[in-house]
């Protein structure tokens, strides 16, 4: 490749060794490429370590009596120099004796080279994506070595790379850690010696930070086989490795593959550092999620980006510094002191963006930005925007957006009279289209309005009254200064009248409701008409969801049927979750303040946004959270930790209190405090409140003997928590009292360490050891469903199914409607039937474990048997079908795999087209196409017929369809035949005898380019001696059959004649 001339000193002669030289011109080799020698060892170390990644060859030119050269070419084979060399010889060396001056020589030829640079590369940029412009020429090189390196899928994308040093036997290995959507792999190659390393991360189960080795952090990253541990040379590695080891146990979870996100390309964008696009979307990503996370919004939301500025809050006439966010909808504002002040502005209520130069206090020259709500005109003002021409661009970007969409909207609403439709993003399958009609129900109001709840109107009137002065001066609604004032004044209980505003609100519920407008009354309406196993199991659990609220008992219809109708819709809109118990509980809670839509907004968000993976049938968002529960007691209770870990304890925490968010622990009306401060802060509140709790009893749980005692002990002082009533607490009661405020207080104050972004981190680690524990018991299940089926030992059917469990991931990541994940929703699926694989994965894995696979017909084989096992015909075998297979040819047993050669060239097996028809003058026969599967079809039908009459089914039960017909001959094919029932074996045409002793020949040659062998040719005599006694065996058995049933015709002609 032509590159602009380079000016070098030297021409390199301990790292370059010259191939050709003439007047001019000279083309070298780099010493290690493929040359020999200590020298050349050494180069080719240097350039691995420090991945200094030269070309193989190059060209130079050096002016007559110059010390210097010019570097012209770089090429990476040995052809493409010597076909630039030519070119030089042939276009520049006959050309250079018409110049009197050496100096005119050298600026003939760097111009000549540097115009076909130019013209090459006005090429390759009209031939390159938007996405490759931004990659370096260092990760280009890299993904092309990754490529070269390991044996990988071509569309395997590389994130980034790493220099790195593998600390794996007596001596570290210096080398390149690759990062890629789906594996880890590390290469080193030093004085000779190779280090390849490839793990996918669907298999890792630990990623550790460990401490120093030789003054350096180094990471453990473990799988069920070793560990591995890195000495990453970049900070941003390691937070790397985890975020794409979490989308691996993504993957595993819930089948959710990663996906681009091609508008990046599109977004403009400022001060971001040059790196690859894959490197930016994840960033993205993970940027977003923080930002979801942080402000609690819908899983649709991305961020846009953020710029660090001060907002001025008017009710303290102060500027607090901290981040600006802008996403799709919103706005959004995060002082950096944690707690001081935040804000969340919807852009849909903005009316305009302007530029203040002014400052709000002192009138000082500034750099501000000032939005003006629609209703009221009320303003908020960002002040020293970094940037800010830029962003008031965005800002203005983002207002025309939503403007066209809200547009769309309108039309395609005013289009549609009749009938309207309303769409939600579904967890499964992206949107989830809802088709509105007329609704057999009215949808039902806070119960709390038709059942009166029992409550202090005094300590009522005082909350409300608070409430009322904090809104005059903090705001209300959602674009509210959310503070600490905030924090306090939740900690104390949202009065009932504003409680389900704040939870809508606070939690992020609204944005959704305000998005899907009649979603939910449409999706309620249509799955109470659907009978599924999520509908029957809420069945069995409505009337024992609040049994002590009037709403929820026997007697009383209106409570039971909200919950129906709120739990069906939330069932038919994640299946993956479907229904699971305790969500029954938290949503009679939740109807109790808020209405029947709004209780399944609220749901919605607790199910996938704040205890994401909780409520599906293996619980893993609570496995996980046990194992965070057990991190922040052994960080912040460490004398109670033991103790509380030979109790077995934490298991009950994560599953009872954490699952039902303390209501099946606390009465509801007091629980509900906790629900308050749960929809306002997040998930950590149950953690900050777990670990005050542990705290509070930890002498008398340090005295336990057992489990039982310690829950009994925690379950009397759960009793004495009683919400802000006067009139509930009792003077002579010998019991402390608890309140539940002053409990979240002293929770807020003693664990303010516990932060939200601290359980995600936590989540995320302890996410990939709970995952890959119940893969394991997965594993397990399957591998005993199949015992039975092969002789393969337990690990070898491990190894099988490992394989066939990343190919299935990978397959699900490109399919969105791949059968295994509809299986998956299944619970009355066999286990191996979970794990499929199509005819290509198939074709793969088998070739890998038959010698079978050696042969030229084998591609026809695989097919054929494919097309046995595949009985629903819908392009996939099971994991039991599949070790059946191999069994069959991977095994001992001669018998077993005669008769499965013999079922792959029976009459519709084999199909028409493949049997070599000519006529008597040597032609092909012609057929129609319709003809060709038409016979297929008969000739299939007619083998299974023959087993039926065999015995194989009954008369009644037979089926003359393509299924049923390969059931039959399936059914044939696996079962264990007695000696008698050997016999009764399917007739074989000549025509499929002569294609079975052919494919039969094509096994034992392997390969018909190779001259036979010795044992090859006594074979093929053996088979050939074999194959002509089994066909004159044949012709006399047609002979007799044909005699006798002409004697069976003449002896009813003479009874019918007498």
């Amino acid at each position: 490749m032509w590159i602009n001339p380079k000016l070098i000193v030297v021409s390199g002669p301990g790292f370059w060794q010259t191939e050709r030289a003439n007047r001019n011109f000279i083309l070298q080799r780099r010493k290690g490429r493929g040359t020999q020698g200590f020298s050349s060892l050494l180069v080719g170390t240097w350039d691995s370590v420090l991945d200094t990644k030269p070309p193989p060859y190059r060209l130079l030119y050096q002016e007559e009596g110059s010390d210097t050269f010019l570097m012209l070419a770089a090429c990476m084979s040995g052809q493409e120099a010597l076909e630039d060399w030519a070119w030089l010889e042939r276009e520049l060396l006959t050309k250079v004796d018409n110049f009197e001056t050496p100096s005119e020589i050298t600026d003939f030829v760097s111009g000549k080279i540097a115009s076909i640079v130019a013209i090459n590369e006005v090429e390759s940029i009209e031939a390159t994506d938007a996405s490759d412009m931004e990659e370096s020429s260092g990760y280009k090189a890299a993904k092309v070595k990754f490529h070269r390196v390991f044996t990988v899928p071509e569309d395997e994308k590389l994130v980034s790379y790493y220099s790195c040093t593998c600390w794996q036997g007596r001596i570290p290995a210096q080398g390149w850690l690759y990062l890629t959507v789906n594996h880890l792999a590390f290469y080193s190659f030093i004085l000779g010696s190779e280090t390849k390393i490839l793990v996918r991360w669907t298999d890792v189960t630990d990623i550790e930070k460990c401490g120093g080795m030789l003054l350096q952090d180094s990471l453990k990253v473990s799988t069920r086989q070793e560990q591995l541990s890195f000495s990453i040379f970049n900070k941003e590695g390691y937070d790397l490795i985890r975020q794409l080891a979490n989308l691996g146990m993504r993957k595993l979870i819930s089948e959710d593959s990663y996906h681009q996100d091609l508008n990046l390309l599109l977004k403009r964008s400022k001060n971001v550092p040059k790196k690859s696009f894959l490197k930016r979307d994840l960033d993205a990503r993970k940027n977003t999620e923080a930002y979801r996370v942080k402000f609690c919004f819908p899983v649709e939301e991305k961020l846009d980006g953020k710029v660090e500025c001060f907002l001025f809050t008017p009710f303290n006439k102060k500027y607090r510094f901290g981040t600006l966010y802008l996403s799709s909808n919103f706005g959004c504002f995060s002082s950096h002191v944690p707690g001081l002040v935040s804000l969340v502005i919807p852009l849909k209520d903005v009316n305009c963006v302007e530029k203040s130069s002014i400052n709000v206090n002192h009138g000082n020259q500034d750099e501000a930005i000032v939005f003006t709500m629609k209703n009221g005109g009320k303003t908020f003002v960002f002040g020293q925007v970094s940037d800010r021409d830029f962003v008031v661009e965005k800002l203005c970007e983002l207002l025309a957006q939503l403007k066209t969409e809200s547009e769309d909207l309108v039309s395609q609403s005013s289009g549609s009279a009749s009938q309207t439709s309303s769409q939600a993003s579904g967890v499964v399958g992206g949107p989830v289209e809802i088709q509105a009609s007329a609704n057999t129900f009215q949808v039902t109001e806070p119960l709390m309005t038709i059942f009166r709840e029992s409550v202090d109107l005094t300590t009522e009137a005082v909350k409300e009254i608070l409430w009322e002065k904090h809104g005059a001066e903090f705001g209300t609604g959602i674009s509210i200064y959310r503070t600490e004032e905030t924090t306090n004044l939740i900690s104390k209980g949202i009065p009932n009248k504003w409680r389900r505003e704040v939870w809508m609100t606070f939690s992020g519920a609204i944005f959704d409701m305000q998005r899907n407008t009649g979603y939910y009354a449409a999706l309620a309406d249509s799955s109470l008409q659907v009978k599924s196993l999520a509908n029957d199991e809420i069945e069995r659990d409505l009337h024992r969801s609040l049994p002590e609220h009037p709403a929820f008992q026997a007697n009383n219809k209106i409570g039971i049927e909200a919950l129906r109708r709120v739990l069906s819709a939330y069932a038919a809109r994640n299946p993956q979750i479907g229904y699971c118990q305790a969500m029954n509980i938290v949503c009679s809670v939740l109807l109790i303040y808020s209405s029947e839509e709004e209780a399944f907004w609220l749901l919605v968000a607790i199910c996938e946004r704040l205890l994401p993976d909780y409520y599906n049938t293996k619980v893993v968002g609570a496995l996980v959270d046990q194992g965070v529960m057990d991190h922040l007691v052994l960080t912040h209770l460490p004398e109670l930790h033991a103790k509380i870990s030979d109790l077995g304890m934490l298991h009950l925490i994560s599953l009872s209190w954490f699952l039902t968010l303390f209501l099946s622990v606390m009465p509801y009306h007091t629980a509900v405090y906790i629900i308050d401060c749960f929809f306002y802060e997040g998930a950590k509140v149950i953690f900050q409140l777990a670990l005050t709790i542990l705290s509070r009893n930890s002498e008398f749980l340090l005295s336990c003997r057992d489990e039982g005692e310690a829950m009994m002990g925690l379950n009397r002082y759960f009793q004495s928590i009683l919400r802000d009533e006067p009139e509930l607490i009792d003077p002579a009661s010998e019991t402390p009292i608890v309140l539940i405020s002053n409990l979240i207080t002293e929770a807020f104050t003693m664990f303010q360490s516990v932060t939200s972004e601290e359980i995600e981190s936590l989540r995320l680690k302890h996410r990939l050891k709970v995952v890959q524990t119940l893969e394991d018991s997965q594993m397990k299940n399957v591998v005993r469903s199949v015992k039975t089926v092969s002789k393969f030992s337990d690990e070898e059917v491990r190894a099988l199914f490992v394989v066939v469990k990343n190919e299935q991931l990978i397959r699900t990541s490109k399919m969105a409607n791949d059968p295994a994940n509809q299986d998956k929703l299944d619970s009355n699926k066999p286990f191996f039937e979970l794990y499929k694989v199509d005819c290509d994965t198939w074709r793969q894995v088998s070739g890998l474990c038959s010698s079978w696979a050696k042969a030229e017909i084998w591609d026809v084989l695989a097919h054929r048997m494919f097309k046995i096992m595949d009985l629903n015909q819908d392009g996939f075998i099971n994991f039991k079908d599949l070790l059946i297979l191999l069994d069959m040819m991977s095994g001992s047993d001669i018998q077993r795999k005669l008769k499965l050669l013999y079922c792959l060239h029976l009459p519709g097996v084999v199909l028409p087209g493949e049997l070599e028809t000519l006529r008597e003058d040597n032609t092909e026969v012609a057929t129609d196409a319709a003809d060709f599967f038409i016979e297929a079809e008969i000739n299939l039908g007619k083998t299974a017929r023959y087993l039926m009459e065999a015995g194989e089914h009954e008369e009644d039960a037979f089926d003359s369809g393509e299924k049923a017909s390969l059931n039959s001959i399936q059914g044939w094919l696996i079962r264990t035949d007695s000696k008698l029932e050997m016999r009764k074996i399917p007739p074989l045409p000549q025509q499929y005898f002569v294609l079975l002793w052919k494919s039969l020949y094509a096994l034992f040659m392997e390969n018909s380019l190779l001259p036979e062998t010795e044992e090859q040719q006594a074979l093929y005599h053996s088979v050939s001696v074999v194959g002509t006694l089994l066909l004159q065996i044949g012709e006399v058995g047609q002979k007799f059959e044909k005699r006798k049933s002409n004697l069976n015709l003449e002896e009813g002609e003479t009874l019918e004649e007498g």
